[in-house]
C-alpha cells in the first residue's frame, strides 16, 4: 500500500544487518602487555569486550588515536583478524565478518598478507613508520592488543 515506506524500511533493515557497529558506539582500550593472539582474544572476552575488528577507516583512526594516547607507537597490536580457518580467507574473528566486507576497505601494508615468516595467520596493526597499517604475523608471537567494547 505504501511502496516508498516499504522500500525505506527494507533499506534500513539491510543497513542494520550489513554494516558494522558505528564507530561512535564503540570504545577501545589499549593493553600494553605482550601476549599471543589467543591470549589477547581471551583477555578481551574476560573484560566483557572483543578483540578489535577494524572494519572502517573511522574505526582505524579511533584505534590509532587510542594507541597514540596510551604510549609509544613503535610496537604492534593484535586485532581479531585471522585466516586460520582457510588460508587467504581473512575474517574478523570477534565479529564473524569477512575482512574487507565493508565497501572493500582494508589497510594492508604493501605486499601483505604474504606469510613472510612461515605460517602467518593473524592480523596485527604495525607501529613505527607504518602508523597502524596491517600485516599478517605469526599468532604465537607476543604483541600488545586492542579490545573493543559496544557502548
Amino acid at each position: 500500500m505504501y511502496p516508498k515506506l516499504a522500500t525505506v524500511a527494507a533499506i534500513g533493515l539491510v543497513l542494520m544487518v550489513v554494516l558494522p557497529p558505528p564507530v561512535l558506539t564503540l570504545r577501545y582500550t589499549i593493553h600494553n602487555t605482550k601476549v599471543t593472539f589467543f591470549n589477547a582474544l581471551t583477555q578481551c572476552i574476560q573484560l566483557n569486550g572483543h578483540l578489535a575488528a577494524v572494519q572502517t577507516p573511522y574505526q582505524q583512526a579511533a584505534i590509532w588515536k587510542a594507541i597514540k594516547k596510551a604510549g609509544p607507537t613503535t610496537e604492534s597490536w593484535w586485532t581479531s583478524g585471522t585466516d586460520l580457518g582457510m588460508e587467504g580467507s581473512w575474517l574478523w574473528f570477534s565479529r564473524n565478518r569477512r575482512v574487507g566486507s565493508v565497501r572493500g576497505w582494508t589497510n594492508w601494508m604493501d605486499t601483505e598478507p604474504n606469510n613472510g615468516n612461515s605460517p602467518e595467520h593473524c592480523l596485527a596493526l604495525i607501529g613505527g613508520t607504518k602508523a597502524g597499517q596491517w600485516s599478517d604475523v605469526v599468532c604465537t608471537d607476543p604483541r600488545f592488543f586492542v579490545c573493543e567494547y559496544d557502548v
